[in-house]
């Protein structure tokens, strides 16, 4: 279902009202039907859905997220991007690759199903999937903001929300819009950093143990389904020290370390693979996730 007939629908909606919204394609416009709200259609295509059209410029002016989208291929079908992607791998675990699955490749051909995946782009891990962010990026359908979803109440089948909370200024206020927009029985699959240094696109605001993933969930009526480590210990120690090298060290000295520690990490990154599977495996994660089930 592509995002103007969910507006026809009534699916997508004022995120301030939750009202039904119109598009005016003649003026690139959007309007709530009491005219009271109007919204701008980017390129007649991108419904900018938020409660402050100008945070947008501000944003990405400040963020280094856009530059980041156009390094990202959107097709992993050349023999260089797909070396480039093994290359990165994070090995994350089976039981978080299975729970994703479970939930969007599995279901992908329902007819209607609606896919959200909060923070979305510039790539689409099931084709279904409706990228919504904070700026027009590359790859996104809708932009709008986590803390104020353009969904009506009880409307979306399921959720994907992947290094994205981190960013959140009132995580709180967006895990209970999570909760609000899915259908009875909908499912979220979440990913949140533990032990990952920071990185602002253009804020970072806090990180998560297992524990308080399951806890800020569970606080907005979720039933956690099932939880884990998504990406484990040595992919910690990977980041961390490459991020001590790129910040702290000269440049001249700074360069040389990261490709030495780059190729280290081709040998050792693979052992969360066996690490992964341990019990304990979540004290060091990068990071955890969760299934949530309304």
């Amino acid at each position: 279902m592509d995002i103007f007939e969910q507006i026809s629908r009534g699916i997508i909606v004022c995120p301030r009202t939750k009202q039904k919204i119109s598009v005016q394609l003649e003026t690139g416009t959007i309007m709530t039907f009491d005219r009271k709200y109007q919204y701008k259609l980017l390129y007649n295509k991108i419904p900018i859905l938020l409660d402050d059209a100008h945070f947008i410029d501000k944003y990405v002016s400040n963020s280094n997220m856009a530059r980041e989208y156009e390094q990202l291929p959107l097709e992993e079908k050349s023999i260089i991007a797909r070396l480039k992607r093994r290359l990165s791998s994070d090995y994350r675990s089976k039981s978080s690759i299975k729970a994703f699955n479970d939930i969007f490749l599995n279901n992908k051909d329902k007819e209607d199903v609606i896919f959200l995946s909060i923070g979305g782009g510039p790539t689409r891990p099931c084709h279904k999937m409706i990228n919504l962010n904070i700026g027009p990026f590359q790859n996104v359908d809708i932009v709008g903001d986590a803390h104020l979803l353009p969904y009506a109440d009880n409307s979306v089948d399921a959720i994907y929300c992947e290094a994205v909370i981190e960013h959140l200024y009132n995580p709180v206020k967006a895990v209970n819009e999570i909760y609000r927009v899915l259908k009875k029985d909908g499912e979220a699959f979440v990913v949140t950093p533990f032990l990952q240094p920071y990185h602002g696109y253009p804020y970072h605001y806090q990180n998560y143990t297992l524990t308080g993933h399951e806890n800020l969930f569970k606080s907005a009526g979720f039933k956690i389904l099932e939880s884990g480590t998504c990406v484990g210990p040595m992919y910690t120690i990977y980041s961390i020290v490459s991020s001590f090298l790129n910040n702290y060290l000269p440049s001249f000295a700074s360069f040389p370390m990261r490709v030495l520690w780059f190729l280290l990490g081709l040998f050792f990154r693979p052992l969360d693979l066996i690490l992964n599977k341990r019990a304990n495996s979540y004290i060091m994660a990068s990071t955890t996730y969760l299934v949530g089930k309304k």
